[in-house]
């Protein structure tokens, strides 16, 4: 494969390249090229267009050619390996061209071999992700953006039982579409607590824990530390979470006798793996859809409801507003019927003058009568006077027009006064 010499820069070239360039450009050459160029350094250092200071230091140097190369690679100067060998053609240097041909094209390669090793670089590690990384799914969904990866069940088994175990993942994982969770098969390496990994996977991210059960499983340790561990959750969580399958036939652990379990080797009726599938998928059997939708409308109407006590608690306060409105207005109109009336009960007072007058006198009479003190039983007793005088709405009516009249009332009031008055002191 041949590499395009014009995408390779010549500082690129390597060191064995730089030694064979400087070997054949720092011996001085007498006779210039047809362009009048020198067909030593000296000609390379005019084409890259070095000043007069630059060119007076190569001149005491003992390898300008290294030196010029080195510059080039300092100053960033984008010569590539094609442009020099354009240059080599300018200086009649066509030894350099085919010597340096081969070795040209290995150092090109190299060159983008490592301009590739490069760019391709590790990711920086999510401390929050890589903890959530337990199984080689959750490793594939969280590149993708997606969740970590959930499990239909967990299998729990022993490495004698793996022929049946295989089975197992073939029938459920092809035929039924579950996805099972395997220890050996699923779990990333490193992890620090496999153990716990274990445990979070079986109580968080499978729904089922699904055991094949046989003499060897009972003698594992580990094996029963996590039945245990799946029979707390469902306790705590009031969950069907273990389904036994009896692979073959042995003494059932404590915790097992008294959960429903499938066997494998019975026949007839029996579909084994029909009642597997379903009791594995029991917990999905419910429309997620209907669940959402209900829970959508729950709120839609607990909203509704909750706009129309706003509507009305906005109507009851305009209602308040309005009615204490037409409240005030009412007293205010009562007012001033009272002011009214108030002037006309002054203007009908004026009305008959000599009436008022007399009236006024008699409330002066009457005045005058106060409490008279006697004593009774060696007490003080009050008696008002005022109670036993007559009422005036008794006296005939007084006319002062006719004096003679008035004067025969007048004898008769204080006559009947004074014999009030003699029967109290009797």
């Amino acid at each position: 494969m041949t590499v395009d010499l014009s995408t390779v820069p010549l500082v690129g070239i390597s060191v064995v390249s730089k030694q064979i360039i400087a070997a054949m450009l720092n011996p001085t050459k007498v006779l210039p090229s047809d362009n009048d160029l020198p067909r030593d350094w000296r000609g390379l250092a005019h084409l890259l267009e070095l000043n007069g200071e630059v060119i007076s230091l190569l001149v005491s140097h003992s390898d300008p050619t290294t030196y010029m190369l080195t510059m080039l690679e300092k100053n960033k100067k984008n010569i590539t390996i094609k442009h020099f060998q354009t240059m080599m053609e300018q200086m009649d240097r066509w030894d350099i061209i085919d010597d340096t041909e081969a070795i040209f094209q290995s150092d090109a390669e190299k060159y983008l071999e490592q301009q590739q090793k490069v760019q391709v670089s590790a990711d920086l590690i999510d401390k929050c992700i890589d903890h959530e990384i337990l199984t080689l799914g959750d490793v594939h969904r969280l590149n993708q953006g997606l969740q970590t990866q959930h499990y239909d069940a967990f299998l729990l088994y022993v490495d004698e039982d793996i022929g049946f175990v295989n089975e197992m993942v073939q029938k459920l994982e092809t035929e039924y579409k579950l996805k099972l969770c395997l220890k050996d098969r699923d779990l990333v390496g490193g992890i620090a607590f496999e153990h716990e990994a274990v445990m979070k996977l079986i109580s968080e991210r499978c729904n089922r824990l699904l055991i094949i059960i046989s003499p060897s499983f009972l003698e594992s340790s580990a094996n029963k530390f996590f039945l245990n561990y799946a029979q707390a959750l469902s306790i705590e969580k009031r969950q069907r979470k273990i389904i036994p399958c009896i692979y073959e036939s042995c003494e059932l652990p404590l915790q097992l006798k008294y959960i429903s379990t499938l066997d494998y080797n019975r026949r007839g009726l029996y579909d084994f793996w029909g009642k597997l599938h379903e009791s594995i998928k029991t917990s999905n059997s419910t429309n997620t859809n209907s669940i959402i939708q209900t829970r959508n409308n729950i709120t839609k109407e607990v909203t509704e409801a909750r706009n129309i006590l706003s509507d009305k608690h906005d109507d009851i306060l305009q209602n308040n507003q309005k009615s204490n409105e037409e409240t005030l207005k009412y007293l205010q109109q009562k007012n001033e019927k009272y002011d009214v009336a108030k002037i006309n009960d002054a203007k009908a007072l004026n009305v008959d003058s000599k009436k008022n007058k007399t009236l006024i006198r008699w409330d002066k009479i009457t005045a005058n009568w106060k409490t008279k003190q006697t004593k009774q039983s060696g007490q003080l007793i009050t008696e008002t006077v005022i109670q036993n005088l007559p009422s005036v709405n008794n006296l005939d009516s007084l006319d002062l027009s006719n004096s003679d009249i008035y004067e025969n009332k007048k004898k008769n009031l204080f006559s009947k006064f004074k014999k009030k008055k003699i029967g109290i002191k009797a």
